[in-house]
């Protein structure tokens, strides 16, 4: 898992819709022609978005302490479109077990 370093904490986050054109690879025989015709393909993630850079943007979808899980690491010059979710904002703080709050 990825560490989060310690003045990261308290630090505000947000949700994001990212749409991505990524490569296409395949195992199967198909024809010549199909092949000419393969197009890379667009993806769809969706999560909280960590840390953006003009190389790389780094989202997860989960939180515990300082470590997240289920990380997805985009090339920024994939990404077509990004959206950030309205009224989706999260505030990282260290929160102990038996101490959440609803």
């Amino acid at each position: 898992m990825l560490q989060l370093k310690r003045n990261i904490m308290a630090k505000v986050y947000y949700l994001h819709s990212c749409w991505w054109e990524d490569a296409y690879s395949s195992c199967e025989w198909i024809s010549l022609e199909e092949a000419i015709k393969t197009l890379p393909k667009i993806c769809y993630t969706q999560g909280i978005l960590l840390e953006k850079n003009k190389d790389c943007h780094i989202f997860t979808m989960t939180f515990q302490g300082q470590d997240v899980g289920e990380l997805m690491v985009i090339p920024s010059r994939s990404i077509k479109k990004l959206v950030r979710h309205k009224d989706s904002k999260f505030i990282l703080k260290d929160m102990p077990y038996g101490s959440f709050k609803d």
